[in-house]
């Protein structure tokens, strides 16, 4: 006997509860299930510097502020001329929401993520019910995309949510401008236009739903010949756009893009081997991971001419399928949606292939899947749904794998990146965690492994600078430093640059070197109270101690509740013959935390010198 799911018997907009709320209920526990590793995550990767270290989502700020930012880019103020090109104002915004509801707990922005992905989920489930008008085939979508393991990378990840957010609006502008359009409902297209504005705010992608609108026009929409009506719906999406565009050149100052529009033949030439390499992640997903991916070194290789192939197969297919409507509108949706992802427009990414990019994407694609489910069940209806929930169960075991071995935190990350796939784009970060081991050698050969493959990268020589002057050999350290000199930096970076010059040449007894260097660095970071730290010391090693009190008092007022920081000004003042300057400094440090500090010896100390001033007195 086949399996039967009663599938058809929910309706989603019914207010029986006995019918409506099974479909959400089972996705949601099946979902969650997949996903359990992300409620014990961390931070990994970017999650550090634009969320854990980013201070400007702990409070909430103007809409200018907002629509002024850059995204990628955590403290502007840190990185001089340099642009992402990523204009996505309303990711920090939830950010900052997911702050004040869970503070800075890496599970709970996770759970955020998990919780949009789900309404992700419901959206295309929705969509495809709205389009093709078969519930139990929009079910069967909705759980292959709440499962698919290229999905991971968006939703545990943290820093890629904005995938997550454009794909939610645009969905649901879309939703909408087609409700609009079918019911002539001018609260619907009120609707469309706004979700637009949140789609392009949360990422560029959302510029591709006005094309779909377009295709909708083109194939499905029933009163495709009123070109009038149609041109005015456009209208209220066009001046959403220049208002866009005037705050995108704003914040980044390029419409497009900061990187040269150079080699463009060689970009059109690649761009169906680009669809190829995606089509193969969605379609047959197996070795997934952070990938790194440059073109081909040649133009006449099997994967560019692969790619040319598949073009023409699918040239064959669209015209085979051409009385399906519906089956031309979601591949032409799809090569537009994936047009912003195959670097005809240059990005700043370091890889032409990713994981997150295809989340918007695959749901255009999953429409024309619809189609064949709804084909194939009603052909053989027990074999289609065996194939499915077989599907299924791959994509939910294989997300939970890389929800626990890939993206559940860093260390595994990074030993899975360089071991297991010989990425060594993340070889300079695995030295780097294993320098915070304090495992030297092992650190030494992956910072070398890091230079030798990425040499453009300033990250590489300063960090492997660092070890270098841990280890006893300062005299490297400057040169390997001398040579990140002229690569083109971050102002945080070339601060760290400065500051480990400052340390090196302290080491070689070259104090008054060592000082310009360190007033260097906190010049470009002046939010880096280690960098005040190191300055204040170097003052007081060579005895000027009011310089010392000087800088180590700015380091203060950046992290007033750094215990060392507050041990060397009293250290200083005692040397400057300032005991009670050094107690009132010192007090200010919690009771429960002096003695595990050392803190109680200093204060003591401090106070038999009073007391000795005193008496002298």
């Amino acid at each position: 006997m086949g399996l039967r799911f009663k599938i058809k018997d929910f309706h989603f907009s019914s207010l029986n509860i006995n019918r409506s709320w099974w479909p959400y209920f089972t996705i949601s526990l099946l979902v969650t299930l997949v996903y359990l590793p992300t409620f014990s995550g961390e931070f990994i990767l970017d999650d550090n510097s634009l969320i854990k270290n980013n201070p400007y989502i702990k409070e909430l700020h103007s809409v200018s502020s907002y629509l002024s930012q850059e995204d990628g880019i955590g403290d502007r103020g840190s990185l001089g001329s340099y642009h992402t090109g990523y204009y996505r104002p309303l990711v920090n915004l939830t950010y900052w929401i997911d702050y004040k509801l869970w503070g800075m707990s890496a599970p709970g922005f996770r759970t955020t993520n998990l919780f949009l992905h789900l309404l992700s989920s419901f959206l295309v489930c929705h969509l495809v019910i709205l389009l093709v008008n078969d519930r139990q085939a929009a079910f069967w979508v909705a759980v292959l995309f709440a499962f698919h393991p290229v999905n991971t990378e968006s939703v545990s990840w943290i820093s890629s949510r904005n995938n997550i957010l454009v794909t939610v609006f645009a969905v649901a502008s879309l939703y909408f401008y087609i409700k609009g359009w079918k019911k002539n409902s001018y609260a619907a297209r009120a609707c469309s236009a706004l979700f637009f504005v949140a789609a392009i705010f949360s990422k560029e992608f959302g510029l591709m739903v006005l094309p779909v609108f377009f295709l909708y026009q083109r194939f499905l929409s029933e009163e495709r010949g009123n070109i009038g009506k149609e041109l005015a719906s456009y209208l209220p999406y066009v001046m959403i756009l220049i208002f866009y565009f005037v705050l995108r050149k704003s914040a980044t100052g390029s419409l497009l893009t900061p990187s040269e529009m150079e080699h463009i033949w060689s970009r059109i030439y690649f761009f169906p081997y680009l669809i190829l390499s995606n089509l193969r992640l969605i379609l047959f997903p197996y070795r997934l991971h952070s990938f790194v991916i440059d073109y081909p070194d040649t133009y006449l290789n099997w994967p560019a001419l692969a790619g040319f192939l598949l073009f023409i197969l699918l040239g064959l297919f669209m015209w085979r399928e051409r009385k399906d409507r519906l089956v031309g509108f979601s591949l032409f949706c799809f090569l537009i949606s994936i047009f912003p992802i195959l670097n005809i427009i240059p990005t700043s990414a370091v890889t032409l292939i990713s994981m997150r990019w295809l989340y918007f994407p695959m749901i255009f694609l999953l429409v024309a899947i619809s189609r064949l489910i709804q084909k194939s069940i009603k052909m053989n209806r027990s074999l289609t749904l065996a194939i499915v929930c077989v599907v299924s169960v791959y994509f939910g075991v294989f997300s939970h794998i890389l929800n626990k071995d890939l993206w559940h935190e860093e260390g595994t990350f990074l030993h899975q990146e360089v071991h297991h796939f010989n990425n060594y784009f993340y070889a300079g970060g695995l030295a780097e965690s294993l320098l915070d081991e304090k495992k030297y050698r092992d650190a030494e050969r992956f910072f070398r492994i890091a230079i030798n493959n990425y040499p453009q990268k300033p990250k590489n020589y300063i960090n492997y600078s660092a070890l270098l002057i841990d280890t006893g050999r300062p005299e490297e350290a400057l040169l390997c430093l001398n040579r990140a000199w002229s690569l083109t930096m971050t102002h945080n970076e070339r601060g760290q640059w400065f500051n480990n010059m400052g340390m090196a040449c302290f080491k070689l007894k070259r104090h008054h070197q060592g000082l310009r260097h360190f007033s260097k660095a906190v010049e470009y970071c002046r939010n880096n109270h280690q960098f005040w730290a190191n300055l204040g010391g170097a003052y007081g090693s060579i005895g000027d101690y009011e310089n010392s009190v000087f800088a180590l008092k700015k380091g203060l007022d950046v992290a007033p509740e750094s215990i060392q920081l507050r041990k060397n000004l009293a250290v200083t003042h005692l040397r400057m013959g300032e005991p009670g300057m050094a107690i009132s400094v010192l007090e200010k440090i919690p009771p429960d935390k002096r003695i595990e500090q050392g803190v109680a010896a200093l204060l003591n100390k401090a106070s038999r010198a009073l007391e000795s001033n005193r008496q002298l007195e």
